[in-house]
C-alpha cells in the first residue's frame, strides 16, 4: 500500500522515508494537500520507464489470446505475425 507524506513531514523524516524507499515502499508527496510526485525505489522507477512490466503482460496477453484460436486459422497467423 502506497503511503502519504506531505512536503514538510518529509523534510522533517528524510533519512526515515529514504530507508523505507530502498527497502520498496512507495511514497505520495502532496504540497497543499495536492499530490506533485512519487518516491519509489530506483528499480521499480526504471522497470516503468523502460516498459518491460507492460512487455512482459503483452506476451502473456498474447499466448492467452493465441491458446483460445485454433491453430491455422487466419486469425492465428495474423497474431503470429503480429509478434
Amino acid at each position: 500500500m502506497m503511503k502519504q507524506i506531505n512536503i514538510n513531514q518529509l523534510q522533517n523524516q528524510i533519512s526515515k522515508v529514504m530507508k523505507e524507499v530502498e527497502a520498496g515502499e512507495i511514497y505520495q508527496v502532496s504540497r497543499y494537500s495536492k499530490p506533485v510526485a512519487f518516491l519509489l525505489p530506483k528499480e521499480e522507477f526504471e522497470s516503468a520507464v523502460s516498459g518491460s512490466g507492460c512487455k512482459k503482460c503483452m506476451e502473456d496477453l498474447r499466448r492467452i489470446a493465441n491458446a483460445n484460436i485454433p491453430a491455422g486459422s487466419a486469425e492465428a497467423r495474423k497474431n503470429q505475425n503480429a509478434k
